[in-house]
């Protein structure tokens, strides 16, 4: 049998196809943000500056083609930089994209091309942040107080691209410039709104002087003794006060203590009434019926609540020895 004609010996080898894909980058968004400044007690909104951050209401990625130039401009179309709250009460801010920064003001346009990507949508989820901080206001009302900003942003930033830029995220009407032929058009830009809130606390500032009976030989020498707390609280606020029962109580009387021992005593509603001075409903003092400015709720204004103590009649002597309890005072509105 003739040998057959050997078949060649052919070797394949294998080669790798490596295929350069665009980098897709997500486009430009813009939205309504809110930026909430908190929860603060009026007093404190009348001496100290409230301030806090949110979203400015365009987010993009900032993963974008390297050798591309992007755009990125505000303008203010409105705001009065106010929160206004109950009875048409205000509270002024500022509002910047830098903490502490150059306020923003309707109708100035900011380029804001030439700065650092990464430092530019460095809020969250790579949005542009914006920094509200207020005015400290005195005398207002609690209430939830808003206002707004309406910002008009101009962009065209690179959706699609690793080196070079295929394909552009722009605002309404953008046309890029081209390079020594024409300038920049910067459309009609997208509109947002930056809500703005902070909610007024009610407060007060409590002044209330040491009880001091002196001393005595006898339960039964101590003399009554008066003294009066001095309370003002948050403009348009009603309110009422109420002294619980002290750390010793027994049976509904209150007792100061030295160790074991005890020494009754009572704190009634004035310096002649003898109804007694407590903690829930009608043993409570209105501030309508306070003893000096009644009725006046303009947080500057400072009602006086007098009282009457009175080491109680008829207990046995205690054993000599300085004898104390400690009263809690609440304000109710």
């Amino acid at each position: 049998m003739p040998l057959g004609k050997p078949w060649p010996l052919v070797a394949f080898a294998g080669a790798a196809l490596a295929l350069a894909v665009p980098e897709q980058a997500f486009a430009c968004t813009t939205s309504t943000t809110s930026t909430s400044l908190g929860n603060h007690s009026s007093y404190t909104v009348a001496t100290d500056v409230q301030q806090s951050s949110g979203s400015a209401g365009l987010q993009c990625d900032i993963l974008l083609a390297a050798l591309t130039t992007h755009y990125v401009g505000l303008s203010v179309d409105a705001s009065t930089f106010t929160l206004t709250g109950p009875g048409g009460s205000q509270i002024g801010y500022i509002a910047s994209l830098t903490p502490n920064g150059t306020p923003l003001t309707v109708g100035n346009f900011q380029n804001l091309s030439s700065l650092s990507l990464i430092s530019l949508f460095s809020g969250a989820s790579n949005s542009i942040p914006i920094y509200v901080r207020t005015s400290p206001t005195p005398g207002l009302r609690a209430g939830t107080y808003n206002g707004h900003l309406d910002l008009r942003w101009y962009y065209s930033v690179c959706s699609l691209g690793v080196a070079l830029c295929l394909s552009f995220s722009s605002s309404p009407g953008f046309v890029r410039p081209v390079p020594l032929i024409t300038p920049i058009d910067w459309g009609t830009g997208t509109a947002v709104r930056v809500d703005v809130e902070l909610v007024v606390e009610n407060d007060c500032i409590i002044t209330a002087p040491d009880l001091d009976f002196g001393s005595a030989p006898l339960a039964g020498s101590f003399n009554p003794v008066t003294r009066t707390i001095l309370i003002r609280c948050s403009a348009g606020s009603a309110y009422t006060v109420g002294l619980d029962d002290g750390d010793h109580p027994n049976g509904g009387t209150r007792r100061m203590a030295n160790g074991g021992d005890h020494l009754a005593y009572e704190i009634y509603q004035s310096t002649t009434s003898p109804d007694r001075w407590g903690a829930v409903g009608s043993a409570r003092r209105d501030s309508a019926g306070a003893d000096s400015n009644a009725g006046i709720y303009d947080s500057v204004t400072t009602q006086g609540f007098t009282y009457r103590a009175e080491i109680a009649l008829g207990q046995p002597n205690p054993p000599p020895g300085s004898y104390s309890d400690t009263i809690r005072i609440d304000v109710d509105f």
